[in-house]
Order: C-alpha cells, then sequence, then structure tokens
C-alpha cells in the first residue's frame, strides 16, 4: 500500500485535493485469486480545508474509482 495525491474535479469550478491509500491489483497465483486496485480515502480538502467527512457515500466512491483509474 502507499499513499497518492489526486485533484478531483467536482463540477461549478470545484477541485478537491485528495489523499488515498492506494493498493495495486495483484495478479493471480496458483493458490491465491487476482485481487483489484483499491483506493481509500483519507481526506479531501477544499481550499486548505479537509472536507471528507461532509462528503456523501457516493462522492466518495467516485473519488476512489477516479483515483484508481489515474493509476492505471
Amino acid at each position: 500500500m502507499r499513499t497518492i495525491k489526486y485533484s478531483h474535479y467536482h463540477g461549478e469550478g470545484l477541485t478537491l485535493d485528495c489523499e488515498l491509500e492506494y493498493s495495486p491489483a495483484e495478479r493471480e497465483t496458483d493458490i491465491d485469486p487476482a485481487w483489484p486496485a483499491s483506493a481509500v480515502l483519507i481526506s479531501a480538502k477544499a481550499g486548505g480545508v479537509d472536507i471528507s467527512p461532509l462528503l456523501s457515500d457516493y462522492i466518495v466512491a467516485m473519488i476512489e474509482e477516479g483515483a484508481v483509474w489515474s493509476q492505471s
């Protein structure tokens, strides 16, 4: 796992500067199935203020998915 930075553009000119814990995808082995990449939101800052506790689950999911795709 590693920490990554990701900028999420959320309409009306609002950009959230996000920090996430990122786990890259793992290939299938003889004993383990393949595992997809994942990201977990740590913080989302607007104007330097962390607003992550105020975000809906839907917005958090959008940020995490966008961060994973940005690493591909």
